[in-house]
């Protein structure tokens, strides 16, 4: 893989940045104001999470269907999720590991279902563009899909999807890189329990500095 990997693209949530806790927390007190069944503990949290991410509220309880709790449910998610995230950190080997990379003339870029303004918000107290050629999000606070976001960039980049390293911690990550013909490996303390990423067929690493040594090889 090494002498083949021009970029990497990476997930943020759960991936670059350590927000699994705040995100547990954040679900308990949504499901709870909406008068739903609780959400246990991050093993459970993990169990449910899912892209799109109406899937998952549906999976919670919550009333997708036109008309339904959806939408009121989402903004407040956020409104939480803004105020609690404030507090979260980057996983401890994410400045190592863009670094290193970095340092090997490997390109790097975000690619994330945040919405844009809250993906740069997010991001700027911790310098990442120094390491990172950009960092893209979406127009609202759904989180659908990524997808269009990846395709446009493999095109405004012009690079061959087949050098290009999807790095995340959700399924969608996977997805989303087997969709373009891109390769991809998946961390397994994100937002996606490590026993389901394992079943995809793709390499399912403790932490970030695995990918430096995947490279490596």
């Amino acid at each position: 893989m090494a002498d083949r990997v021009s970029h990497v693209v990476w997930d943020w949530n759960g991936t670059l940045f350590d927000d699994l806790d705040c995100s547990v927390g954040v679900a308990k007190r949504l499901v709870a104001e909406f008068g739903l069944p609780g959400i246990a503990d991050a093993a459970h949290y993990r169990s449910h999470f899912r892209f799109p991410i109406v899937d998952y509220y549906a999976h919670l309880g919550f009333d997708t269907s036109p008309g339904g709790n959806f939408a009121a449910a989402a903004s407040r998610y956020v409104e939480l999720y803004r105020e609690a995230s404030a507090a979260c950190r980057l996983h401890a080997d994410t400045e190592e590991t863009l670094a290193a990379l970095h340092g090997a003339g490997v390109r790097q870029v975000v690619i994330s279902a945040s919405m844009q303004s809250h993906l740069d918000a997010q991001m700027a107290p911790f310098g990442l563009h120094r390491w990172l050629d950009g960092a893209h999000g979406l127009d609202n606070i759904y989180a659908a899909s990524k997808e269009h976001l990846a395709r446009r960039w493999i095109a405004d980049e012009g690079v061959d999807p087949r050098r290009v390293l999807f790095v995340g911690d959700s399924e969608h990550d996977f997805e989303i890189a087997d969709a373009v013909g891109a390769a991809c490996v998946l961390v397994g303390n994100g937002h996606h329990a490590p026993e389901h990423l394992r079943g995809l067929g793709v390499p399912v690493l403790d932490d970030l500095t695995g990918v430096v040594d995947l490279l490596r090889r």
